[in-house]
């Protein structure tokens, strides 16, 4: 320095290097947002803290900031428009990270070069030195608080928001997507999966169940009698998310497919994960029959953060599978299904198991768009009369995912064929008599059977191995009165 620093300098810097030496050098810039303002409520208490939660603040904020499973949020936010979101959190996340980084070079430059005691003091006039302390007391104190604030409001808003809307639809696809490989491979991974079903009646008063099957009984653990004639909302609890309930009733209401994943209560209080499906079904008169609801325990794999991290990771192909367009179908055997499909949709008014609107959006969707429409595990479905073995209802899955593996001058309505007939419409020939009598057995004896099936798919052009579930629902008396028929695709295994 160009002169010896003087007493009152000495004191100054000493001062200064105190007022300097209280800001904690590691302190972070990135402000704590607080999640716990979101509508889902945190599976907490007595009874339900023996399972992970889902939508819990603090699992959202690791899944946030995890990288692999902030990757595959941001893909998924991108796939629906709104991707812009968490590129605005990320980028605020590096903003913060530059303050801790800017912080940290303040504090080691006065350390190491400007402070009283620095090892490494750089030869500068004393009063250059008394000036450049109190500049960086100013920006300890005054400039830096205030550019940590500067999108402070912002941060809060959008993580309300992803937190709310964002962060569940993408927990529900997850788990969905996890949920339909484990169909077509591993139906024991999940407890119901492939076979916890039910049948609710609008028609009737508060739109009891009148038809449940086995694994519904042995997943909620309440005897038949007393799940018919009950509600579905029997299983639900105070902890329930009631966006996730709100969103059920409307879409009852307004007759659409719904997925939704929920926390349930078994009969003895025993606290689950519920991923639940649920569908409307016409009737040949277009008029709503049933509600189908399907219910998969996804608790029994999900037990901590951890577990909830590798579902929320999976990965899936949309990019290789949106550059690789499904081939147009061949004209030479043009499908009498779609032209069935057709004139009965002019006839009737409502395709019966199914939306119409839907099955009439498909000629306008790519294939992705298809895929991403019904990508639910239960989306792929036919509901047999269990006297007859007659086709009642069909889902818009099975005609998008279908294709006729030969042509036939027939040009009958999917309801009131035969099911074996109609799956041989879509085999290399007819089922084998094996397939057919195994069927048969467990449907007289009134179990469920899951066998692989070879079909011909419009996405593939050819064959795709299939694991077909076949579960019987029954009523109040123990009778069998449908069959509900589920299709787990290999190739959606692959998937990752």
């Amino acid at each position: 320095m160009d002169r010896p620093i003087s007493p009152e300098e000495l004191e100054d810097l000493r001062r200064l290097d105190f007022d300097l030496a209280a800001v904690d050098e590691e302190e972070s810039y990135a402000p704590s947002i607080d999640t716990q303002h979101t509508q889902h409520t945190s599976a907490t208490g007595s009874s339900s803290s023996r399972i992970a939660d889902f939508f819990g603040p603090e699992v959202f904020q690791v899944v946030l900031h995890n990288p692999t499973t902030a990757h595959q949020l941001k893909k998924f936010a991108h796939s629906r428009l709104c991707g812009e979101n968490l590129e605005f959190l990320e980028k605020v996340d590096q903003y913060h990270q530059s303050l801790n980084q800017a912080i940290k070079t303040v504090f080691e430059i006065h350390r190491n070069f400007i402070s009283v005691d620095a090892p490494n003091q750089v030869n500068l006039p004393n009063d250059v030195t008394l000036q450049i302390n109190r500049n960086l007391k100013h920006v300890l104190a005054k400039v830096m608080p205030n550019m940590e604030s500067v999108f402070l409001t912002a941060q809060h808003d959008i993580q309300r928001l992803v937190a709310s809307d964002i962060y569940p639809r993408f927990v529900r696809y997850q788990m969905t997507s996890s949920v339909t490989r484990a169909l077509a491979t591993n139906k024991n991974k999940y407890a119901g999966l492939g076979d916890c079903f039910v049948l609710t009646d609008p028609n009737k008063g508060d739109n009891p169940i009148v038809y449940a099957s086995d694994g519904f009984v042995k997943v909620t653990g309440y005897e038949r009698n007393e799940i018919i004639p009950r509600n579905c909302r029997f299983l639900q609890t105070r902890k329930t998310d009631r966006e996730s309930v709100t969103r059920i009733k409307k879409s009852l209401e307004n007759p659409a497919e719904c997925v939704e994943l929920l926390l349930n209560e078994r009969k003895h209080g025993e606290p689950f994960w519920n991923l639940l499906y649920t569908a409307p079904l016409y009737d040949s008169a277009g008029k709503l029959a049933f509600f189908l609801g399907g219910q998969i325990n996804v608790s029994t794999t999900i037990h901590n953060t951890s577990d909830i991290l590798r579902i929320l990771s999976h990965g899936s192909d949309d990019e290789k599978t949106e550059q690789r367009s499904a081939p147009a179908p061949p004209k030479p055997a043009r499908s009498s299904l779609w032209s069935s499909l057709r004139r009965s949709k002019q006839t009737n008014g409502r395709i019966p198991g199914m939306e119409s609107d839907l099955l009439d959006d498909l000629n306008n969707m790519s294939f992705k768009q298809q895929k991403d429409a019904f990508y639910t595990a239960y989306s792929k479905y036919i509901i047999v009369n269990a006297e007859t073995l007659l086709i009642s209802f069909f889902s818009a899955g099975i005609v998008e995912l279908l294709y006729p593996a030969r042509a036939t001058n027939q040009h009958s309505q999917i309801p009131g064929q035969e099911v074996f007939k109609f799956l041989s419409q879509h085999s290399s020939g007819n089922l084998s008599r094996d397939y057919k009598s195994r069927v048969r057995a467990a449907v007289k004896a009134g179990q469920a059977i899951t066998l692989d099936l070879s079909l011909c798919t419009r996405r593939m052009m050819g064959f795709e191995t299939f694991m077909t579930h076949w579960t019987p629902l029954k009523n109040d008396q123990h009778v069998t009165g449908f069959v509900v028929l589920t299709l787990g695709s290999l190739q959606d295994a692959r998937r990752d």
